[in-house]
């Protein structure tokens, strides 16, 4: 198994790669590795490194760049999920498996039959760490963006104004299933709003539609939340051809 990290631009300096004092722990503490072994490192601008480790010290660790390449886990399909709040492992859950799918943004939002209300700056810093260690075990080449909680509202004006299609995901919806919806938005940008554990309200819905987000079903079986978000992203990368190997 190959280690990813992700670094910031700036530590990498001409062909060495200067790493942070707890990815230093970790490397030598924790995965016990030594001079010479190599491991990925990530820029999180869509470049991926090949690295030999040269030093590694308590505080400190320093490696030599002997390839470069643009990182593969990226998909070019855009998916921004908006996640209305749930128990937090639940939204832990999505965090961690939307992250490894490829979504390349999460949005939690308020809604109206939401079981939890709040975000802590301490449960920020942890979803954080979350999506950036499900970004380098899943080989993706950018951390997914992580935004401020926000109302149902704003985040669909915010949405409307990025461009591209909005899908809110509907149990009650009877006219478009996910896959027609799709054909009908030959677009790279989609935004996906998901409802929290008791669904969306009547109006929530009709919010949506007058920003124009379109309602679309995953068909006739009901699913938890945590599952919709995961399972509709997975169909849209499947559709979208997002699922394959690419080439060497």
């Amino acid at each position: 198994m190959t280690h990813r990290f992700f670094v910031a631009p700036d530590s990498i300096r001409g062909d060495a790669v200067f790493f942070s004092a707890a990815q230093a722990h970790q490397l030598r503490a924790v995965l016990r590795m030594r001079a010479g072994q190599e491991i990925l490192v990530l820029d999180n601008r869509g470049g991926e490194y090949r690295v030999a480790l040269r030093d590694i010290l308590p505080d400190r660790a320093r490696g030599e760049i002997i390839e470069r390449r643009a990182a593969r886990g990226e998909p070019a399909t855009q998916i921004y999920l908006y996640q209305a709040l749930l128990k937090a492992d639940k939204l832990e859950w999505v965090l961690q498996k939307g992250t490894e799918v490829g979504i390349a943004a999460f949005t939690p939002i308020h809604a109206a039959r939401a079981v939890t209300h709040g975000a802590s700056q301490q449960k920020f810093a942890r979803w954080m760490q979350i999506v950036t260690e499900a970004a380098e075990q899943a080989g993706r080449g950018k951390i997914p963006r992580l935004q401020t909680l926000q109302a149902l509202d704003a985040a669909l004006a915010a949405a409307q104004t990025d461009g591209g299609k909005i899908f809110i995901l509907w149990e009650n919806e009877t006219a478009w299933d996910l896959r027609r919806a799709l054909d009908d938005a030959p677009t790279q940008t989609l935004h996906l709003f998901v409802g929290p554990e008791g669904g969306w309200s009547a109006s929530e819905i009709e919010m949506a539609q007058a920003y124009g987000a379109r309602s679309v079903t995953l068909g006739p079986r009901i699913l938890r939340a945590e599952t919709a978000a995961i399972v509709a992203a997975s169909a849209i990368f499947f559709a979208r051809g997002e699922m394959q190997r690419a080439a060497e």
